[in-house]
């Protein structure tokens, strides 16, 4: 349906980056689903294909790159882009990203515009 909300997951760990990205999301009409932690997300993921992931890099108990590698081995989720997002800004960040194969890469402070188009373009929509 083409008037269906789309859903995307962002998986953060600093509470107020969470909330401004999830109020920017909602407020440009995606549903979302948050989690604090790559372990809280790879369960969440268990139940649920998001149209779209939002992954932090730098977080405690597993890392924006160890939870990637997880989504990537689950073939469910074959087709759900993971875009990092980060602080790290340096290009040798921004190039272990890419190489890590996401799909693309968000530096942080996020520019909101750039963000919900970006996200628009990998959403089609």
């Amino acid at each position: 349906m083409a008037d269906e909300k789309k859903t995307i997951l962002i998986i953060e760990d600093e509470p107020l980056n969470m909330r401004l990205t999830v109020d920017l999301l909602e407020i440009n009409g995606f549903n979302t689903l948050s989690c604090c932690d790559g372990i809280a997300a790879l369960e969440t993921l268990k139940k649920t294909i998001p149209d779209l992931i939002l992954l932090d890099i730098n977080m405690p108990k597993m890392n924006g790159y160890e939870v990637h590698e997880n989504i990537r081995k689950d073939s469910r989720l074959d087709r759900v882009k993971v875009l990092a997002l980060s602080a790290s800004v340096m290009k040798e960040d921004e190039e272990r990203i890419r190489k890590a194969g996401f799909n693309d890469f968000i530096p942080k402070p996020i520019d909101t515009k750039g963000l919900v188009k970006k996200i628009r373009e990998y959403l089609s929509i």
